[in-house]
């Protein structure tokens, strides 16, 4: 007589247990694996309550096998890519699953959701208006213009890419560093303009307390704020406006040819609480050293009085704040975000999650095929770099493709 079938041991655990055991499982990877396990547990998981976002993953790009790191699990992930993406460069991510990619140097742009698979063209030249003369702080694509090919750095979003009133800025290498365009719109080009520029060393959108854009940080550590002239309406020409913050230079504010090769800087925008940071780090030149980073510092852009909304001309400076007070903080290229430590046991105060991003070697995105070797990425907390456990933080990566980045599920 054949034997009855054995239940799975799966099937028997109460719907109570499963629902604590469920509770412990914070990041979204983990629910989805859960879910997956048997239909008993698939039915337990909506019962439990969402589990909570703004811990970015790792995202770690490979041909064959991408993957991520999750730093609620302290575990690394194969991650399934929509058609299209695998072996692309990522240069931009927007909360949400976005990302920003391009598969070729000068070509192949497009912003996709890797979750869902929805994927918008982005355009691959760059025209520049040639304006015959007067004011260049406010441009719009008019009759005279030229284009250029272009290869892009970063690209940032104002929301959600689908959105018609999603403006995207892209800090790119071609006649111009800073470019626009509308991604649901379907734009056939990015908006530029011909001006002399500082060299641009982050980009993001900020909702600011004078201005509300894309605020652009320089080598000289002023802050351009780009955004419409008038509220944006679907499918009309773009126009937009730069204004340049009235900056006091800090007191021991050093130009970057005044600083020795061992101790080169540079800088990043990251929002917290509101606040415009920039943070500022410091690594030598030496190309025998492979952990290159020295030493992180943080600024707040701070307002002197009256701060009056849309009044640039309001004075204001960067004050160096001694410690991230129940932050954290996860530093990349046009994808910094501060997150508060309180709602996420795993994270500690006053850390900084870097990658190896120092400087962007144009010689590896000109060949497509290069090898990225990511090493100098680590831990930073309260003065001194941290070495990080095995279930911490990657401490190196190489890719093919792209160097990591920082996504937001």
């Amino acid at each position: 007589m054949a034997r009855p079938s054995r239940r799975a041991w799966s099937d028997g655990l109460p719907p109570e247990l499963l629902a604590i055991i469920v509770l412990q499982l914070n990041c979204l990877a983990d629910r989805a694996c859960f879910s997956a396990v048997c239909r008993a547990w698939r039915d337990a998981a909506p019962y439990a309550d969402a589990p909570q976002r703004g811990v970015p993953w790792l995202l770690l790009p490979a041909r064959d096998a991408p993957s991520f790191f999750s730093l609620h699990s302290g575990a690394t992930r194969r991650m399934r890519l929509p058609d299209g993406v695998r072996g692309t460069r990522f240069c931009g991510v927007h909360d949400g699953g976005w990302a920003a990619v391009a598969a070729d140097t000068w070509r192949g742009f497009a912003v996709v959701n890797l979750f869902t698979g929805v994927r918008l063209p982005l355009p691959e030249k760059l025209r520049v208006e040639v304006p015959p003369g007067g004011n260049h702080d406010q441009f719009a694509l008019a009759a005279g213009f030229t284009r250029h090919h272009m290869l892009i750095r970063t690209v940032v979003f104002s929301c959600p890419p689908t959105s018609p009133y999603c403006i995207a800025a892209a800090h790119v290498s071609s006649a111009s560093n800073i470019a626009f365009c509308q991604p649901a719109s379907l734009s056939t080009s990015w908006t530029a303009y011909r001006r002399d520029m500082d060299i641009i060393q982050d980009l993001i959108f900020h909702r600011g307390a004078l201005l509300q854009g894309f605020h652009v940080l320089t080598n000289k550590e002023e802050v351009l704020v780009y955004a419409p002239t008038a509220p944006h309406r679907p499918g009309a020409p773009l126009k937009l406006a730069c204004t340049r913050y009235s900056l006091r230079p800090r007191d021991d504010y050093q130009p970057d040819d005044a600083l020795p090769p061992t101790f080169i800087a540079t800088r990043y925008l990251a929002e917290s609480r509101g606040k415009l940071l920039m943070v500022l780090r410091h690594y030598t030149g030496n190309p025998v050293v492979r952990r290159r980073t020295r030493m992180f510092r943080i600024f707040e852009l701070t307002f002197g009085e009256p701060a009056e909304p849309r009044r640039a001309a309001t004075p204001c400076w960067w004050v160096e704040i001694p410690e991230l007070t129940g932050r954290a903080l996860f530093l990349g290229r046009s994808c910094s975000r501060s997150v508060d430590v309180a709602q996420f046991p795993m994270l500690q105060e006053d850390t900084i999650y870097f990658l190896d991003d120092a400087n962007l070697d144009l010689s590896m995105v000109l060949n497509n095929g290069s090898t990225y070797c990511n090493v100098d990425m680590g831990m930073y907390r309260k003065g001194e770099k941290i070495r990080p456990g095995a279930r911490q933080f990657p401490r190196e990566f190489t890719a093919d493709c792209s160097p990591p980045i920082w996504l937001v599920p």
